[in-house]
């Protein structure tokens, strides 16, 4: 079975989205992402804009399930949970903040079994810290 890492970006309180819109974007968190890996970034339409034209980021209705393994798949609105199986790690990007939210991450990274593995901190283009977890099984 394969296993992907799955990015995502969080408030304080695991929040992701708010009206059906990220609750913040931020270039320098994006080119960290990118420099992540050598491999694809697999991202939904919705993230299209965040990446630009990199020829790195594959753009996919279904980027949990079209991801391959090595891939780093860039979640900002769709459940990962039905997929969990699939996911090895994730790269968990905190903002730092409390943003309004109307929808969440949806897994609860240690009792799904991951444990930190590293964390680091970067000033960010909107954000003074922004918080880099990886997170593994």
């Amino acid at each position: 079975m394969k296993r992907i890492t799955v990015a995502v970006c969080l408030d304080d309180e695991g929040g992701m989205m708010f009206n059906n819109r990220r609750q913040s974007r931020d270039r320098v968190l994006i080119a960290e992402l990118l420099s992540s890996t050598e491999g694809r970034i697999v991202i939904h339409p919705y993230s299209a804009m965040l990446f630009g034209d990199s020829e790195r980021v594959f753009i996919s209705e279904n980027p949990l399930e079209d991801a391959a393994e090595g891939d780093i798949c860039f979640i900002e609105q769709l459940p990962i949970a039905p997929l969990l199986s699939y996911v090895g790690r994730f790269i968990i990007y905190r903002w730092n903040r409390l943003y309004p939210r109307d929808k969440s991450f949806d897994v609860d990274v240690a009792s799904a079994g991951f444990s930190l593995l590293s964390e680091t901190e970067f000033v960010g283009s909107s954000h003074e810290k922004i918080t880099k977890g990886i997170y593994e099984r």
